[in-house]
């Protein structure tokens, strides 16, 4: 019997930031599931092409799988390094669930993004688990504002934004707010019209990426010097900025929360629950 387990990331070009973000996190697992062979792929088919092209080692998420089914594993287990279960991991997970079967494979399984349960019955609420553990201990003060940036998507997991959001202001974060880069919401929908949530418009803003890697959308769409980022926009608006230069991944925290969530998708948590139909009467 060979299991492993396969640690799926977007990617980036930037080895520092690999280094920091994906792979501390990659080695956080290792550690923790030393029964297990780990594997890094990466699911960007530009960011791999470009690795190759420099001549670094890297291989995609499907490579990964046809390989170890080559090789004879008999179960996989992958966990996604993605921040909402948006279009890029569903097309992940129907993706890796295709290969079920084939070869002596008989168990696959994926686990969940950082933000998916939002709390329902029997299942945990991540959005609560990521402000516990991570957000709550960046600890700004009031009365300055704090600005949460991420990548948006267009399906519907990008509402994962707005439910942070909500969960944020019930936990009586008034001066929080969660923005995207290429998606709802917008700097236009919630920080230049600051004052509609409580009347109160910080004079410093600090800034923070909902960003698994420190990479090319912070150093320019975020903190770049074009006129249209996310800084040079608040400096015109009048605020001071406070710039956060962090991955995601390189907080602890954040590696805990993932630790957890494979955890959950080795011991098949949540999974068969979610599959279950309801029993619906006869109606006579």
């Amino acid at each position: 019997m060979k299991q492993a387990i396969v640690v799926v990331a977007f990617g980036t070009t930037v080895r520092a930031a690999r280094k920091a973000c994906i792979d501390s996190i990659v080695q956080r697992i290792k550690e923790t599931y030393s029964d297990y062979d780990v594997y890094l792929a990466f699911s960007s088919r530009i960011v791999v092409k470009r690795l190759r092209d420099a001549g670094e080692e890297a291989i995609t998420e499907a490579g990964m799988m046809e390989r170890l089914i080559e090789e004879g594993y008999t179960s996989l287990f992958v966990q996604p390094l993605h921040f909402t279960g948006g279009a890029e991991y569903d097309k992940l997970k129907r993706s890796i669930l295709a290969y079920e079967g084939q070869g002596e494979l008989r168990t696959v399984r994926v686990g969940r993004p950082l933000l998916f349960f939002m709390g329902q019955e029997e299942h945990p609420d991540d959005y609560e688990a990521l402000i516990d553990t991570c957000l709550k201990a960046l600890m700004v003060p009031p009365e300055e504002g704090v600005l949460f940036v991420g990548h948006g998507g267009l399906n519907v997991g990008n509402a994962a934004y707005s439910v942070l959001q909500m969960k944020l202001w019930r936990r009586g974060w008034c001066n929080a707010r969660v923005i995207t880069l290429e998606s709802y919401p917008t700097l236009e929908d919630t920080v230049l019209p600051w004052e509609w949530v409580d009347g109160k418009r910080p004079s410093k803003i600090h800034v923070y990426p909902l960003l698994l890697v420190a990479g090319d959308h912070m150093l320019n769409d975020m903190f770049g010097d074009e006129a249209d980022s996310i800084a040079s926009r608040l400096y015109a608006a009048g605020y001071e900025v406070v710039e956060h230069r962090h991955g995601l991944g390189e907080y602890p925290a954040i590696g805990d929360l993932y630790v957890q969530h494979l955890e959950d998708c080795l011991a098949n948590r949540y999974e068969e629950r979610s599959k279950r139909r309801p029993v619906i009467p006869d109606v006579k």
